[in-house]
């Protein structure tokens, strides 16, 4: 059975000299709990660590670190970039020619309704850098930046519905503006770049009244111009929710999303993008030939492997619920519901998985006694609720092949602790013949395996990553994420406080990148 192998950080002792192999991990110190550090992966050619220092120029602008790392971790090359300050990274992405970073004011600015953004472009065969900056439309949100063809496609959103797609040419900075037509309202909701197919693909949500209706999916060519138009109606009672994008043989159109239960209450459009308190009931692929989709609805209730990925006590009013109405038509009793996380898309042969992170929040009350401003009144009681955290308790694997058909259907637990944040938990990468889904935690990462027919390969498998020093001890983590990278290569990464006696500083607190190999 193939494993996951730590590469360590190795040197070779010989007659002649000392050659340094493989490094498998790079550290970023930490210098402020707010402080900004991101990786933006190219592949096999490396990938770019971008982070806050604690330095200012003679302007008292944030220098900013953009480091360049070559495959094995190993830095080949790191620039300074001034920023204004105030500045906090919002966004990343790359081609083949160029990568764009965005950082937005972080809000302390007194015209918090204009706020500034600053646009870092790094060209990856030159070696150079460029910027540039703007000012917000009125009351605009940024949603998410693409960079396509040497083109960077940044969304923006208004406060009260409706928003603006901007073209640049990270060549010339020149730029394109585009505003969706529609008859009712609308929030863009997700944007994917496709640099194969020269095309940016943007999903909007319509709303009449406040009330969510369909989504049209907008394909845009690199240069700004629409090329086609879909558009998704909801089915009653439910609507399109987290969602991810494919091309097909023929380049058709292919989304796969989570299908939403809708309560029949208003929706607030102010901040839509980041609700995650909806539950799906199901998913929903469909193809789009034509202006009607070819489209399939696959609910969990309807799916017999579904329940191992239920937390114990929803499996049993599940079962309770299904037993209570065996004699009663409703096809609402005994649904089965989650709250996702965004879904992933992966390629795996001739199937596509589409993976989605469940989590509940979890509360506790408390009681406490009120006496009284003076207390010279009787004591009574007050109870309040507290929020402990998110809990990650499931990643559910759908199987679907070209024609939409779910193949199979898997479940996998990490039982992750609780955290205030929510952030991906977990990762999947398809390795040979096999699909690797892994989860980081407390400097381990669980990890395991299926075959093309959706089998197990082995059971949920504990590998420690390996330390810089042999004395290292991880006394608390943060943000643990692991990405795929290249090959059968993935990237563990996040914030982690460290002990080692036998060092000048006995305690570090840092930014780590951890590559691991799936052999």
């Amino acid at each position: 059975m193939r494993n996951i192998f730590l590469i360590a950080l190795l040197f070779l002792a010989c007659a002649a000299s000392a050659q340094q192999v493989e490094p498998v991990r790079y550290e970023v110190d930490r210098w402020n709990k707010d402080q900004d550090c991101h990786f933006l992966s190219f592949g096999v050619n490396g990938g770019l660590i971008v982070s806050e220092t604690e330095r200012a120029d003679k302007e008292k602008h944030r220098l900013w670190s953009f480091a360049c790392v070559d495959s094995s971790l190993y830095e080949n090359r790191c620039d300074l970039i001034p920023l204004p300050e105030k500045l906090k990274f919002f966004d990343s992405d790359s081609d083949e020619h160029y990568a764009a970073f965005l950082f937005v004011n972080d809000g302390n600015k007194k015209a918090a309704d204009t706020l500034d953004y600053f646009v870092v472009s790094f060209n990856r065969e030159e070696n150079s850098y460029r910027t540039f900056w703007n000012k917000w439309p009125d009351k605009a949100v940024p949603l998410s930046i693409e960079v396509a063809d040497g083109t960077m496609l940044l969304a923006l959103n208004n406060k009260s519905g409706n928003g603006a797609l901007y073209f640049y040419d990270l060549t010339s900075n020149a730029c394109r503006t585009v505003t969706p037509a529609s008859s009712s309202s609308f929030v863009l909701f997700q944007t994917e770049a496709f640099p194969k197919q020269h095309c940016f693909v943007v999903a909007a949500k319509e709303y009449e009244n406040k009330h969510f209706m369909s989504t049209s999916f907008l394909v845009y060519s690199t240069t700004g111009v629409l090329q086609d138009s879909y558009r998704y109606e909801n089915i009653p009672n439910a609507a399109l929710g987290r969602m991810g994008f494919r091309f097909g043989e023929s380049n058709d159109l292919v989304v796969i999303g989570t299908l939403e239960r809708e309560t029949g209450r208003k929706v607030n459009l102010q901040g839509v993008t980041e609700d995650f308190d909806k539950e799906s009931v199901g998913v929903v692929w469909m193809r789009f030939v034509s202006s009607t989709p070819d489209s399939k609805v696959f609910l969990f209730k309807d799916m017999p492997e579904i329940e191992h990925a239920l937390t114990a006590s929803d499996r049993v009013r599940v079962r309770e619920e299904r037993l209570r109405n065996q004699k009663k038509d409703d096809p609402k009793k005994g649904e089965i519901a989650f709250q996702f996380l965004s879904p992933r898309i992966t390629d795996f042969g001739d199937l596509t998985i589409f993976a989605v992170e469940a989590f509940m929040p979890y509360y506790h009350t408390e009681t406490r006694m009120n006496y009284g401003y003076y207390g010279y009144y009787g004591g009574y009681p007050y109870t309040y609720t507290v929020f402990d955290g998110y809990d990650f308790f499931s990643e559910v694997l759908l199987a679907f092949d070209a024609d939409g058909n779910l193949k199979w259907q898997q479940s996998v637990k990490f039982d992750n602790e609780l955290t205030y944040d929510l952030f991906p938990h977990a990762s999947e990468g398809v390795c040979f013949d096999e699909l690797v889904v892994a989860s980081p935690y407390h400097n381990n990462l669980r990890y395991t395996a299926f075959d093309a027919e959706g089998q197990v390969l082995m059971g949920q498998q504990n590998e420690k990553l390996a330390p810089i020093h042999g004395a290292d001890y991880v006394e608390d983590e943060y943000f643990a994420q692991m990405a795929p990278w290249y090959g059968n290569r993935f990237l563990v990464y996040g914030s982690q406080i460290i002990q080692n006696g036998t060092q000048p500083k006995p305690r570090r607190t840092v930014y780590y990148l951890q590559k691991v190999q799936y052999d």
